[in-house]
């Protein structure tokens, strides 16, 4: 396989001829120079050098035209990568590249739309390997010319004087705004995300000159980013694009992304030492250490600390300063029961310490446990006096053994004698299939839970295999318009069985696709290398639908109880996706509707109506969908300081206010317990929950608004659970009435 290098070199304005280079031994994918048209040149910047790219040029062909075949033969849209494709195709690469619409001009799209709009797929299939992927790496080359001179143009701005006196407005970039229309619309543009972002730094009292070495930093790592990528980082950007194309969900993984993927969506688990890393100026920096972790037992590693290089075992350590984060994530995992060598800058030496530390640690396997389910109980307080004990389970996605820990916790909660369960499936964007099937055989006997199609309309009917209902008690379940797929699998089949009340946002999030993840090593061909090898694709093959028959695809399942959100002000869900695949419906599956949710509706949801207008706190869930809605619809902000400063004083006075409010009625909030799958293995009593540490300060975020905001997220506000709350007491008293089997337990009497 040839290893060949392409070289970005960005020095005074761009080169406008149209003279190829020298042709190398072996054709460099982005190798051809690309015409120029006199003035799409944005700026004059400051010498820039991109760091030389390795380009696997055959390497990298193989695995697109693998990932091409699969999609085209094993895809649920059965399709080819035709002209209508290919156009997706490019459309999604320019969007990846730059989301916001801030880097390439209108004359970039212009031309590589005509040179490749209809022909990406011909140019995958065809017999020239060096052709295959070569668009990827030509319109990646312009990005960084682009994002090249987007840099000097703003570090040049930077320390032009400015007035904040004029009433210039500013408006702000998004993936909806148009491509840049010249060079000059260009300036304009950034000239005013430079004002802009002086202007936060006076409105939050920062020293001009601290603004601009915090400003410069961060318009730096915007090439440093691109700078930072390799060729496969790209292919996997590109190829990306392209299974987008299809459907939003499809994905190419390069070989690093698919073991990402692997531990933090099933396996929850990694082989290393336990410690989470963030960039920090050219560091990679410990920013939290995972509890039990081999980090947390050796008690050497700090967060703060600095990693200057990284070696294996006894082996020299490699120098890791500069070096792309995932690089020195990947040197730090391991094999369980190997050694790794950490040279670090211990945090409590400063910055210009010359103070270097070994530190040698075995990796072990680390549990992420903020991922695992969790319960807590509440004694809610009832309207007439007394208290009612409610269980509520969170999870936050559906992981290997989803249900054995699910039902662990529905044990010893039915232990704790609480009158019903809530699900709290809130922001759970999915996960393993079969993990929800199960799940939901703990509530409900064995009965199907989903059905499955593929392309060729074969339909497979899903139950649990061997999973007991434990739990028949009153349910409550939920959800969010982030609550997705495996999610909603799940409250689906409870709302069509009648089981459990539905309570959330408008809609969930609407994905009713299923994919499957397919290793390409045992596609590829022989001699192919294996290090690092060819990467996996996440493709979607079949659609799911609820026992009733609808899919959840496009529109979600729809609550039984609707609770004002603010994420229903929010541009979320599946509709918002490019190229989304269409809601149809399949015939019922044969299921008995146990009738135990749809008695009691009408009442549950007038009372809830009525909680709700008189609620003060879902009143600052109204005024911040406003706010929110106001700001979605005009992204344009004042660059005059005043105008700016009296907009600052208003929220932040409307933000005092509101955490007086909230810190009155501290004292009122239910007094709850909280369950840990740990503690409920060692047998351990339910704790008051620990308070988080807080992350590192972002300096970007430290305005007095944003120390503000953040503030009010510790005073526990979530109306919705309140609420939730509410009605679940509501349900039990009405079962109670109606002599319902349901009832698990009956409230405490005020003393």
């Amino acid at each position: 396989m040839a290893a060949l290098f392409l070289t970005f070199v960005f020095i005074g304005r761009a080169d406008n001829t149209n003279q190829p280079p020298a042709t190398p031994a072996k054709p460099a994918v982005a190798a051809p120079a690309e015409a120029i048209k006199e003035g799409d040149v944005k700026a004059a910047p400051k010498t820039i050098v991109v760091k030389p790219m390795i380009v696997h040029a055959d390497r990298d062909a193989e695995i697109g035209h693998v990932v091409a075949e699969l999609l085209e033969q094993g895809h649920y849209l059965q399709k080819p990568i035709d002209a209508e494709i290919s156009q997706r195709w490019l459309k999604n690469y320019f969007l990846a590249l730059d989301p916001n619409h801030l880097f390439f001009l209108q004359s970039d799209i212009d031309e590589f739309t005509a040179r490749y709009g209809n022909t990406l797929g011909d140019l995958l299939h065809g017999d020239k390997e060096e052709d295959a992927i070569t668009p990827a790496f030509e319109i990646f080359k312009r990005y960084m010319q682009r994002v090249s001179e987007d840099v000097a143009l703003a570090d040049r701005t930077l320390h032009e004087k400015m007035d904040f006196t004029k009433d210039d407005m500013f408006t702000i970039p998004t993936s909806k705004s148009a491509w840049m229309k010249d060079p000059a619309a260009a300036q304009d543009t950034w000239s005013k995300e430079v004002k802009s972002d002086l202007l936060n730094g006076l409105l939050d009292k920062k020293a001009p000159d601290a603004t601009v070495k915090r400003l410069t930093k961060r318009y730096d790592s915007l090439l440093k980013s691109g700078q930072e990528m390799e060729d496969m980082d790209v292919l996997e950007t590109y190829l990306s694009a392209l299974t987008h194309a299809y459907d939003p969900h499809s994905d190419y993984f390069s070989p690093e992304e698919a073991q990402n993927f692997a531990i933090q969506s099933i396996d929850l688990s990694v082989t290393g030492i336990g410690a989470v890393l963030r960039p920090d100026d050219g560091y990679a920096t410990i920013e939290n250490i995972i509890a039990g972790g081999p980090a947390d037992l050796d008690k050497r590693l700090q967060i703060g600390d600095k990693i200057i290089a990284v070696g294996q075992g006894n082996s020299e350590p490699v120098d890791a300063v500069n070096m792309k984060l995932n690089k020195v994530v990947q040197m730090i995992r391991g094999p369980k029961g190997s050694w790794v060598h950490l040279v670090i800058q211990p945090a409590a030496n400063g910055p210009d310490s010359a103070g270097h530390k070994d530190i040698n640690i075995k990796r072990d396997e680390v549990k992420i446990k903020d991922s695992l389910t969790k319960a807590r109980i509440i004694d809610h307080a009832l309207p007439g006096g007394g208290t009612e004990k409610i269980g509520i389970i969170n999870l936050p996605e559906f992981y290997n053994n989803t249900a054995t820990d699910v039902a662990k916790l529905i044990q010893r909660l039915k232990k704790e004698h609480v009158s019903g369960i809530i699900l709290d499936v809130r922001n759970n964007g999915g996960g393993l299939l079969d993990q929800a099937v199960d799940l939901t055989g703990l509530f409900v006997k064995h009965e199907t839970v989903v059905q499955i199609r593929r392309w060729d309309n074969y339909i497979n009917q899903l139950g649990p295999e061997g999973t007991p209902q434990i739990y028949n008690g009153p349910l409550l379940v939920m959800v969010n318009k982030a609550s997705a797929s495996a999610t909603e699998i799940v409250a689906g089949a409870l709302q069509d069985y009648g089981r459990a009340i539905v309570v959330g946002d408008q809609s969930t999030h609407g994905k009713g696709t299923v994919q499957t993840l397919i290793s390409l090593d045992q596609r590829m061909p022989i001699g192919f290398p294996s290090d690092p090898g060819p990467g996996k694709l996440k493709m979607t093959v079949q659609k799911f639908y609820r026992v009733a028959g609808g899919s959840t695809q496009q529109k979600g399942v729809v609550p039984d109880i609707v609770l004002p959100s603010l994420l229903d002000a929010l541009e979320l869900g599946e509709t918002t996706l490019p190229y989304y695949l269409p809601y149809d419906t399949v015939s019922p599956a044969n299921f008995d509707d146990l009738n135990l949710v749809t008695p009691y509706l009408p009442a549950l949801r007038s009372a809830s109506a009525a909680r709700v207008a008189a609620s003060p706190d879902f009143a600052y869930v109204k005024r911040d969908i406003d706010y929110y809605k106001k700001k979605v619809q005009d992204p344009t902000v004042s660059l005059n300081l005043a105008t700016r400063q009296k907009q600052m004083d208003e929220q932040k006075t409307l933000l005092e206010l509101r955490k007086k409010d909230l810190e009155a009625r501290k004292g009122s909030r239910d007094p709850q317990l909280e369950l840990t799958l740990d503690m409920v293995d060692q047998n351990l009593p339910a704790a008051p929950p620990k308070d988080k540490k807080k992350p590192a300060k972002n300096a970007d975020e430290d305005s007095e608004t944003s120390e503000l905001a953040n503030s009010l997220n510790d005073l526990k506000f979530d109306p919705q659970l309140d609420e939730s709350l509410n009605i679940m007491c509501d349900y039990n008293r009405m079962l109670r009435d109606a002599g319902s089997k349901l009832v698990q337990a009956v409230p405490s009497t005020s003393k």
